[in-house]
């Protein structure tokens, strides 16, 4: 979801609205917004008196146990990801069921990278070090 409009843009919008002077598709066009946004707007400072934006809200919450994936990586840290997700699956009860990109999100949330070894060896799931390194600045250099 983008960022809300900022409210000093919509209390502007209202006062030109307010002043009478232009039409709600003229004051959008005018404003680069949405003729709907702005009757919005118009409602919002009517009905409640305020023009601030709603907090964001919604978005999903992960179906993965993070403490429970964690035992099961413990238990065995070098299964691959489908070998780990098979096992989740088969520990968890039959409602908490994920799938394996489930499981990949959540190893990156919890910082869990995926360790090369030799090819004799097989790959295991250990967490990540912290970068080191400061992060690059971005524009020309002085």
């Amino acid at each position: 979801m983008p960022n809300p409009y900022p409210t000093e843009l919509r209390a502007r919008a209202v006062r030109a609205y307010e002043a009478g002077d232009e039409t709600c598709e003229q004051i959008a066009t005018r404003f680069e917004v949405g003729v709907a946004t702005l009757e919005r707007w118009l409602r919002r400072q009517r009905v409640e008196g305020t023009l601030d934006p709603l907090a964001k809200a919604g978005g999903w919450r992960s179906p993965v146990n993070g403490d429970f994936l964690r035992r099961v990586i413990a238990e065995r840290p070098d299964r691959t990801t489908d070998e780990l997700t098979r096992e989740y699956n088969r520990q968890a009860a039959p409602a908490a069921r994920v799938h394996r990109s489930s499981i990949l999100r959540a190893l990156q949330r919890f910082g869990y990278v995926f360790k090369k070894n030799d090819p004799d060896r097989r790959n295991s799931i250990v967490h990540g070090s912290k970068p080191n390194a400061p992060p690059s600045r971005r524009g020309p250099r002085p």
